[in-house]
């Protein structure tokens, strides 16, 4: 993936202890190499190995010769003249078509041993007990399975009365591209130097107690890679306080979110490439603030960047958050909080997803020495007018770049180049600031809304107070007609001359009996 530096050249140009440096490595690393003899298997070395040889026996398949590929490793070790085995460093076995991993020589100086790239389903017995000094192992590509992981690969069975052997040296293991479901629990029990474990591309699917119980004598373990290996999740105490691991690869598993169980792993590098995770959000990195290093891309699934997202990730440098096509929204504010702000990303790269565009207050834009947004579609308007002058003051060295920055929308603006966006719209009355000010309008937003509310309830307890009040009022105004005990309130109604042609209305007499006696009613009919 091409990724752009911003002052690029004159970085290299103006660093010249850089330059001082890389000229020392080199000769140290040439000088290391000269002192290394490549012997090609079944080839005589005659004596030149001064200090010591790589032993290539790498794709002998098919041809002809009178020993064994294992029987050649013993006479380098024990018989070639000049090849002692004191002086044998690195041996290739690559690409054999080997079915078996055969017991060593003694090597005492052998750190670097391959079998990758054949098709090995077992492992003798003691097979590499013989080489106190080995520090990389790498068995990949391969047919191995659980069982073949034994302690007696690499260490003798202790007996009694007998003093016990020192734990071997090995501090890389490559087990990638095997068949192994699951890890024998005292796989690693002496293994305790290990730095570096590789069981990528194996269909572990769950890390199960076995695998747990394995992992945890692995206490000086700093790299771990479980990509591809079908997982999902991790029990919540899988990795310990005492774990170690600061490089970590989960890349293209089954994760939908950010384990909570790597938590406490002091992770400095956290690959989470090609998971479903489809939102992220200020609960996503919390405790993870060592990372420096994240690389969240090819997840096609992920559509929002919540607020507050990388607040957590105090001592984040370098965040690759490409090739997600679904991704459309970044929020403004996902790399800062409103406590502290502290701005320690120097590389980012958000190049071919769906963003159509990018706030200008998302990030201190001008802190950055490596940006990369190529191929996204941009609505060109006034919001984009900041990116437009950012690209082509950080391009202007590398005017070639500017060709992956092309408008998408409105359509009057389609294919045009961003970098030229300011010629063809007029901005000057755009209030970019004000637009931009989210954090403001929030609030502003906020305080509307709460004093809205409070309006609404004091006008229907007003309201309220009001009705109640007239109920009083009524009561206290409403005429009472008092009518003497012993007289019938029985009236007939009758109807004025202009009500002529209402009819009579009659209201109910109470029959009330005075001394036993119906009273007289007197009616008026004149």
């Amino acid at each position: 993936m091409e990724i752009i530096t911003k002052n690029h050249i004159s970085f290299v140009t103006g660093s010249s202890k850089m330059n001082l440096i890389l000229v020392i490595c080199l000769m140290v690393i040439v000088s290391l190499t000269a002192a290394q003899t490549r012997v090609k298997c079944f080839d005589k070395n005659k004596g030149k190995d001064k200090m010591g040889i790589v032993l290539d026996c790498s794709s002998m398949v098919g041809k002809s010769h009178p020993y064994s590929i294992k029987d050649w490793i013993r006479y380098h070790a024990f018989y070639d003249d000049g090849i002692l085995a004191n002086r044998v460093l690195n041996i290739n076995l690559e690409n054999n078509n080997l079915q078996q991993i055969f017991t060593l020589p003694p090597m005492s100086s052998l750190k670097k041993l391959s079998f990758k790239y054949n098709n090995i389903s077992s492992i003798e017995n003691k097979a590499l007990t013989n080489l106190p000094a080995l520090e990389e192992l790498d068995l990949s590509y391969n047919s191995l399975n659980s069982h073949e992981l034994r302690q007696s690969v690499f260490r003798r069975y202790q007996r009694q009365n007998v003093p016990a052997t020192n734990d071997p040296a090995l501090k890389i293991l490559k087990l990638g591209y095997n068949n192994i479901h699951s890890l024998p629990p005292n796989f690693f029990q002496y293994l305790t130097k290990l730095e570096n474990l590789e069981l990528n591309n194996n269909p572990l699917l769950v890390i199960d107690q076995n695998t747990e119980i394995s992992l945890g004598y692995l206490t000086n373990l700093q790299v771990l890679d479980l990509s591809n290996t079908g997982l999902s999740d991790f029990p919540t105490d899988v990795f310990s306080q005492s774990f170690n691991v600061q490089t970590l690869y989960l890349n293209g598993n089954q994760f939908q979110q950010i384990p909570k169980a790597i938590r406490n792993m002091p992770l400095a590098y956290l690959n989470m490439n090609a998971n479903p995770i489809s939102y992220l959000d200020s609960e996503s990195f919390v405790g993870l603030d060592q990372l420096q290093e994240l690389i969240i891309s090819g997840m096609p699934n992920l559509t929002d960047v919540g607020c507050g997202t990388f607040v957590p990730l105090k001592k984040l440098i370098t965040l690759y958050m490409s090739h997600n096509p679904s991704l459309s929204n970044i929020h403004y504010d996902a790399f800062a909080d409103n406590t502290s702000q502290q701005w320690s990303l120097r590389q980012l790269s958000i190049s071919y997803t769906n963003i159509n565009s990018l706030d200008s207050k998302l990030y201190p834009w001008s802190m950055l020495n490596l940006f990369d947004a190529k191929g996204n579609p941009w609505t060109c308007d006034c919001r984009l007018s900041w990116l437009a002058s950012y690209i082509n003051e950080t391009f202007a060295e590398m005017p070639e770049t500017l060709l992956y920055y092309r408008c998408a929308e409105p359509k009057n603006l389609y294919a045009t180049l961003v970098s030229q966006l300011n010629e063809h719209i007029d901005c000057d009355d755009y209030d970019l600031h004000a637009s931009n000010n989210h954090s403001h309008g929030h609030v502003t937003r906020l305080r509307h809304f709460i004093i809205v509310i409070g309006l609404v309830i004091g006008i229907f307890v007003f309201g309220s107070l009001i009705n109640m009040g007239c109920r009083e009022i009524k009561k206290v105004l409403k005429p009472r007609i008092y009518v003497p005990t012993g007289f019938s309130t029985g009236v007939k109604y009758r109807p004025a001359d202009f009500e002529e042609n209402i009819d009579t209305l009659e209201v109910p007499a109470k029959h009330t009996m005075i001394h036993g006696r119906s009273p007289i009613v007197i009616n008026n009919t004149d």
